[in-house]
């Protein structure tokens, strides 16, 4: 017995017409929200993204801020303590300031170092961001 279309009652014809319908239009909605969940998604970690640098560039440079006050304490104190010398021993103040001279490019070197791994960061950042 063959079962072609022809052949098959009008109702079974409608009904697999319909069930072809109902199959296609759910794989459209399938699609569509497929679509609209990786919109989201990619609108969302870009947000995500940008906040984080934000943030990084906010710690950064609250970070440096922290340091230089330290570092501006630090040396405030060494100058004081230099008035307290006698000027008289002037090999001792010679040592005091080549110590308060070695301290100065110490902070230096440390702020330059907080630069540079700011600018990484910020570098890795961007990288994410492409």
């Amino acid at each position: 017995m063959s079962t072609t279309t022809n052949e098959m009652p009008r109702s079974a014809t409608a009904a697999v017409a319909e069930a072809t319908r109902i199959a296609a239009e759910a794989a459209r909605q399938g699609t569509e929200t497929a679509k609209a969940s990786m919109k989201a998604a990619s609108s969302y970690f870009g947000e995500t993204n940008t906040i984080g640098r934000d943030l990084l560039n906010s710690w950064s440079l609250q970070s440096e801020t922290a340091l230089k006050a330290a570092f501006d304490a630090q040396t405030a104190a060494i100058e004081a303590g230099l008035g307290l010398f006698d000027v008289g021993v002037q090999g001792n103040r010679q040592a005091i300031e080549q110590f308060s001279e070695l301290v100065k490019r110490t902070q230096k070197a440390t702020l330059e170092s907080w630069h540079a791994t700011v600018k990484a960061a910020a570098e890795a950042t961007e990288s994410t961001k492409r």
